[in-house]
């Protein structure tokens, strides 16, 4: 019986800040990137695979330090953070 070749995936390097590096218990993670993945997408990972996040903080993902929006796409080679609301004053 052939072995089935295993399907490699890109990932994506997430760096994590304040209260979700506290909760996580690391500096980064690193998730498998989906092609045509958006920040929304990014995000229902993150609450899905560290559900305590989800109970204890609101977030906001930055791409290639800017704030992203639900709609923007990922790449490998972006820069991705995880990073607490901003607020101005």
């Amino acid at each position: 019986m052939a072995r089935e070749e295993e399907q490699t995936y890109p990932t994506i390097t997430v760096k994590l800040f304040a209260s979700s590096r506290e909760i996580i218990g690391k500096d980064k993670i690193t998730l498998k990137l989906s092609e045509k993945m958006t920040a929304l997408d990014l995000r229902r990972m993150i609450l899905e695979q560290f559900p305590k996040v989800a109970r204890k903080i609101q977030f906001v993902i930055a791409i290639n330090r800017k704030i992203a929006d639900d709609a923007t796409t990922l790449d490998q080679m972006d820069e991705v953070a995880i990073l607490p609301p901003v607020s101005g004053g």
